[in-house]
């Protein structure tokens, strides 16, 4: 049940000056910004470099702590709302979103038909409230026509699942800036009050190492979640469209492809690599353990055992069981007696038990991190720790122990080893069969429009990325480790199940056969590691070029800009956005070629793998598989080192130095702290924490307490991702005014419409980056925005010619204009339709749009002051 918002109070004059009351709210980008920061930059904007015959002066600053309850969304009646947590439902919303799983986006288009005399009726009202001002207006925009809207939809969906995950109630404080503004032309004094939308803290990336690393694996497998989403909705966007069935069976069929392909890269290769990552740390550790020739070690880490375990045992069980007297005396006795008992009888065998377990908790730890993000990888983690517990249990079980205990930990860790390497020998194998069709559907999709196009290369993109990095990050882990990992296990005799290159195959492959003293006396460990990681890491030479072939187009493309965001003189503004503007125009078609490329890489690597495996079948010589890969090994080899000095360069470089880099060069962070915000504002998990609905209900706060304050007219100047967070909630509020006017939301909407709202936005992704890589969840920014969806009177944009993250807003009338240098010279209009404006401030990148010599930007956002 909501509860309805508080009655608009009437504008009321002020003492300041005379005139309708002004309040400016200020929305920050790139969320690496201290609180305060954006509203004082904008005042100190107005105050040093007003418009002729303005002035700005007697400006005030104090502090609001204002209350953020939760906002709530509008469930389609015919969805079903069920969110009961279990297993079956997690392991469902890790191969598809609920959002298309659950059919709310049809829900939702029902709901919007049922609801259209209620949309018929206020756009009567909008036109006559637009009539009333004296203001021009578009034609009339109508987002319930019947049809499924995916934005709104979407947006309803993060609101409802953050209100059933009992988002908590939060405070914020903001900064407010009062002022003065004094026209000498019509001797008028106006009082402004600028107050600042702050949401940095929901979405910033803090300067810790563990956190930024934390973030980066995260954005990593987050891109491919973000591809196989897109592609879903290119698919749900065909069916809803009734487009020929031969089309919507492509569809489906690369949804379930992109589905198959992220499911098994985010939770199969992954927890393979995890498994191997957790059995190689305890080879190593159970080695150092034993190498100790006086076993001083051994028995340090046995005393420690000997105090710990009983120890922790005791406190967990009182601190959450035992409750009496008796039972706490009874349960401390216990553990003084188990503490004496592992002192005194502590073998290897145990030794190696508690190594295990403390893997094991550290690796369930990282589980749990990861399962907020990304639902059911707990659950999947756990399979697969299970197994290589198992394996070692299988081991250490089936051969009693002919010689020294620490040989057969080690032997058997090697065997869990193995079946985790052979597993991601497999996924390639497999990864490789699926990723042909998956390439041939792809292109066959993107012919068929524009949006089809946008979403196939955001599906190539993020799924090229996430593997491509992971793969090199993985190769990198395993070049820096291996030589430890071979020093550790080397001095034993290992004979392996599979990869043993003077072992005919027979039968009895798996060894149970063998007895135990030939299992351990057969090759040197060493041997074993030595070959597997040179046939492993034989194909990162094709990796590494796809990913650095991609990192090289970016640079290249950005280059001028990042000079330009550095205030280095790049030369004219026409040279400089002609260059940004043909380097975007031709990113979908290399993409397209990094994609056939990568299949046929990828086919390659699998193609090796399987030659490595299929001496299960037929033996082969080394010779066979060291021509199989004599393409690539040996420049695989020559960079793997420069790779691994560089990462580990660079990681000693930010844990030292990160939180100075932050402060003095956050320029090299930023595109990160973009990425960020971007998966940020997309995300569904966690369900008590959901960044848009977070950002929202504090939005929706603030423009409740300016209503109770009763400002009669709201100018939004916003930047960068702060300008889709504000084009979204306006159009989501001018939604609900129209279905559910008595809904908090929809008040709060109605009475926006009933005051002017001006929109002053500044380097906006929302073409450039949210329609073009988003274009079903943004098809209204790619078809032109209407203000009367937002519910604004007017809207200015402003962008730099070098702007890397978001341009003009508009399409401009001649597609060929993007190409002269007077579309970006300074003042030069994209766009000048009142009540819509698109212009360019000349030179420029993406972070300078209110420095103080920005005068252009001044004077638009005091028209929308004045006005």
């Amino acid at each position: 049940m909501t509860e309805p918002g508080p009655d608009p109070q009437e504008p009321r004059e002020d003492s300041a000056g005379s005139g309708p009351r002004v309040a400016v709210v200020a929305v920050h980008g790139v969320a690496d910004q201290a609180p305060g920061a954006t509203v004082h930059a904008l005042a100190a904007l107005l105050t040093v470099r007003p418009p002729e015959g303005v002035q700005y002066r007697d400006a005030t600053c104090d502090c609001l702590l204002l209350q953020v309850p939760v906002l709530e969304g509008c469930v389609p009646a015919a969805c079903d709302p069920d969110d009961r947590p279990s297993a079956m439902k997690a392991l469902r919303q890790s191969l598809r979103s609920d959002f298309q799983r659950t059919g709310w986006l049809d829900a939702s288009a029902r709901g919007q038909a049922e609801d259209r005399a209620k949309a018929q009726h206020y756009q009567s009202t909008v036109r006559s409230a637009h009539a009333a001002k004296g203001m021009a207006t578009q034609a009339p925009g109508d987002p319930l026509k019947g049809e499924p809207d995916a934005g709104i939809a979407f947006t309803d969906y993060l609101l409802f699942k953050a209100q059933r995950g009992k988002a908590a109630t939060e405070h914020v404080e903001g900064h407010r800036i009062r002022i003065t503004r004094e026209d000498e032309a019509v001797r008028t004094t106006q009082r402004v009050d600028l107050h600042e939308m702050y949401w940095a803290d929901l979405s910033r990336l803090s300067s810790a190492l563990p956190t930024i690393l934390t973030e980066l694996f995260t954005i990593l497998f987050r891109l491919s979640k973000l591809a196989r989403d897109t592609i879903d909705q290119a698919r749900h966007a065909a069916d809803a469209a009734g487009a020929p069935a031969g089309i919507r069976q492509r569809w489906a069929r690369l949804s379930w492809l992109q589905t198959a392909l992220d499911w098994s890269f985010a939770h199969l290769l992954s927890n393979l690599f995890l498994q191997a990552l957790l059995l190689g740390t305890f080879i190593v550790v159970m080695s150092a353990l034993n190498e100790d020739p006086r076993g001083e070690t051994a028995r340090s880490v046995q005393t420690m055992l000997a105090v710990g375990l009983p120890a922790l045992a005791f406190w967990w069980l009182v601190y959450r069981h035992v409750r009496t007297a008796v039972g706490r005396v009874l349960l401390f006795l216990l553990a003084v007696a188990a503490g004496f008992a592992l002192k005194a009888f502590a073998a290897p065998w145990l030794l190696g038990v508690a190594v295990l377990a403390v893997l094991s908790l550290l690796c369930d730890a990282g589980l749990n991190l990861a399962d907020r993000r990304f639902v059911s990888t707990r659950q999947i983690g756990l399979a697969f720790l299970a197994a290589s517990l198992g394996t070692l249990a299988t081991v250490m079980l089936w051969f009693s122990p002919k010689e020294d205990l620490w040989i057969w930990w080690t032997a058997a860790a090697l065997r869990a080893f193995e079946l985790m390497l052979m597993g991601t020998y497999v996924w390639w194998i497999i990864a490789a069969a699926l990723l042909v069709p998956w390439t041939w559907y792809g292109v066959r999709q993107a012919g068929l429009g524009d949006a089809a196009r946008a979403s196939v290369a955001t599906a190539r993109l993020g799924l090229f990325v996430s593997v491509t990095s992971f793969t090199a990050v993985g190769m990198v882990i395993w070049a820096a480790g291996h030589q430890v990992l071979e020093r550790a296990a080397g001095k034993w005799g290992y004979r392996p199940w599979l990869f043993d290159l003077q072992f005919e195959v027979s039968a009895d492959v798996w060894g149970f056969q063998h007895r135990a003293a030939d299992m351990v006396r057969a090759l040197p460990a060493e041997s074993f590691l030595t070959l597997r990681y040179v046939y492993s890491t034989a194909t990162f030479f094709l990796v590494a070029m796809l990913l650095l072939a991609l990192v090289a187009y970016v640079l290249v493309t950005l280059l001028p800009s990042v000079l330009a965001e550095l205030q280095r003189s790049v030369g004219t503004a026409g040279n400089l956005g002609r260059w940004l503007t043909g380097g975007y125009q031709r990113l979908e078609d290399f993409i397209a070629l990094l994609a056939i490329a990568s299949a046929l890489a990828t086919t390659y690597i699998g193609g090796v793998y399987l030659v490595d495996l299929l001496r299960l079948v037929e033996p082969f010589t080394a010779a066979d598989l060291k021509q199989a890969i004599s393409g690539t090994g040996f420049a695989s080899q020559s960079l793997l080192a420069p790779f691994v000095i560089g990462s580990v360069s660079a990681l000693g470089a930010l844990t030292l130095f990160g939180r100075t880099l932050s402060k003095y060069a956050p320029w090299l962070r930023a595109p990160l702290d973009a990425m960020l915000d971007v998966d940020n504002y997309l995300r569904e998990f966690p369900r008590n924490a959901i960044p848009r609905a977070r950002i929202f209900a504090r939005y929706v706060a603030l423009l409740e307490h300016l209503k109770r304050d009763g400002a009669s007219r709201i100018v939004i100047v916003s930047h960068s991702q702060g300008t889709v967070i504000t084009a979204d909630l306006l159009r989501y509020l001018t939604y609900r005014a129209m279905r559910d006017p008595t809904s908090r939301a929809g008040q709060l909407g109605q009475w926006l419409q009933d005051i002017e709202v001006h929109l002053f936005t500044a380097g906006s992704p929302l073409r450039q980056l949210y329609a073009a890589r988003f274009p079903d969840l943004y098809h209204w920014v790619r078809t032109g925005p209407v203000l009367d969806q937002l519910g604004i009177d007017k809207w200015t944009n402003a962008f730099a010619a070098g702007d890397y993250v978001g341009r003009w807003i508009w399409e401009p009338a001649s597609p060929r204009a993007v190409h002269q240098s007077a579309f970006y010279a300074p003042g030069a209009a994209a766009l000048d339709e009142p009540p819509r404006k698109d212009l360019c401030v000349g030179a420029g990148a993406h972070t300078h749009y209110f420095d103080a010599d920005s005068a252009l930007v001044a004077r638009c956002v005091d028209e929308l002051i004045r006005s």
